[in-house]
């Protein structure tokens, strides 16, 4: 196409774009790191942006400007980079909640020992920078007809979060041949484990369940 003002309003229509990216990358954290996290991120990036403000100033303000600019973004980063790095901690219950009413968290072992007393095990291997993840836990897993079918199965389901990519779930998804998620599991007495495709069907899952 030829060249023209069309350029300089795609051009802005483009940063639109990065800055979803940005909108979910501070979700991302805030799963990871907690409200802090996020909150300290934000703040880091208002630092950011005012320096760039500074520096894209005339030659006379930017020396000075930019220099105080630089010396309040230096202070923020001293004073919140670490509630980034720091994990949150979680209150007295607020894992359980966080998986979901009917989730339980994955543990090295559980699905062993749940699987031997005679139950079903489905395991959702997710994490929250998957953009799949989301939409399969929104979609497909939060489908009413998929849990009652798991409900009437008596079939326990497990959420084994690989956010902070935690060696034990790396080894569990080597075993199962996968190095990524999504991976979807179901785990049955005396049979091999069925390995789901990576974006979950209400009718693959409840047929599957149908099998139980």
């Amino acid at each position: 196409p030829r060249p023209g003002a069309w350029m300089d309003i795609l051009r802005k229509l483009m940063a639109f774009p990065m800055l979803a990216t940005v909108v979910w990358l501070v979700w991302v954290l805030g799963q990871q790191s907690g409200i802090d996290g996020a909150g300290a991120l934000l703040i880091l990036l208002l630092g950011l942006g005012m320096l760039v403000w500074a520096l894209a100033l005339p030659s006379r303000a930017r020396l000075w400007t930019g220099t105080a600019a630089g010396a309040v973004l230096a202070l923020l980063v001293w004073a919140f980079a670490p509630h980034i790095t720091n994990g949150a901690t979680p209150a007295a219950g607020e894992s359980a909640a966080s998986t979901g009413q009917n989730w339980q968290a994955w543990t090295p072992g559980a699905v062993q020992q749940t699987v031997a007393s005679g139950r079903p095990v489905f395991v959702d291997f997710t994490a929250a920078w998957c953009i799949t993840c989301q939409y399969n836990k929104k979609t497909t897993l939060a489908n009413a007809a998929v849990l009652a079918d798991l409900a009437a199965k008596n079939v326990a389901l497990l959420r084994a979060d690989w956010t902070r990519r935690d060696p034990a779930i790396s080894a569990a998804l080597t075993a199962l041949g996968r190095s990524g998620v999504p991976v979807y599991v179901f785990y049955r007495p005396g049979r091999p484990p069925v390995v789901l495709t990576e974006v979950l069907r209400v009718d693959e899952v409840r047929s599957l369940i149908a099998t139980l």
